[in-house]
């Protein structure tokens, strides 16, 4: 087979929702914006659905105008390392914006930012071996998936309406408890 015919189209853009049967906990139930898929250089993201119930003003010296931005734990990678951004939903698709702090007090607009701790990382054809083993759905983004949720508990949900959504089968393993012997 030629290797061009095996090739994933750019995903950038894209939400990856991982499905009930993927077990890893730094991805279990997890809804990711992917900032950037190459097929040569492999793919990042940040997870959405997991605010850490943290401001930037907790974390960091912010300017006043961004102390209140919610903080999210974006993956696994470089957790010591703080992103401000915000995703924009337009009509070909969505785009992630990251800034510096000192760049965001430029801006006149400054709703819809987000901070995240650490992202998820890919190296080169690792994600396409992952969606190619049936461990991530690919949707696009629209506005009710891409809103800021506030808890966890918020976060969950969201995933589990996806899940609902997907039809009865996805649905009974998206309510399954984690531990079946509490079943």
């Amino acid at each position: 087979m030629n290797s061009h015919q095996n090739e994933q189209a750019d995903l950038t853009g894209s939400l990856l929702v991982a499905v009930p049967t993927l077990l890893d906990p730094n991805f279990r139930r997890s809804i990711i914006f992917l900032t950037r898929h190459e097929t040569k250089e492999g793919a990042l993201g940040v997870i959405l659905n997991r605010p850490s119930g943290r401001t930037l003003g907790e974390l960091t010296e912010s300017p006043d105008d961004l102390k209140e931005v919610p903080v999210f734990e974006g993956g696994p990678v470089e957790q010591q390392q703080l992103l401000l951004a915000r995703i924009l939903l337009m009509e070909q698709g969505a785009r992630f914006e990251s800034f510096d702090q000192e760049e965001s007090l430029s801006m006149s607009d400054n709703r819809g930012f987000r901070a995240f701790t650490g992202y998820a990382g890919w190296s080169e054809g690792q994600l396409e071996s992952e969606i190619r083993q049936k461990s991530w759905l690919i949707l696009p983004p629209t506005a009710p998936l891409l809103k800021t949720v506030t808890t966890p508990e918020e976060g969950l949900a969201r995933w589990r309406g996806i899940m609902r959504e997907l039809g009865p089968w996805y649905r009974l393993l998206a309510e399954a408890p984690d531990d079946l012997s509490l079943n």
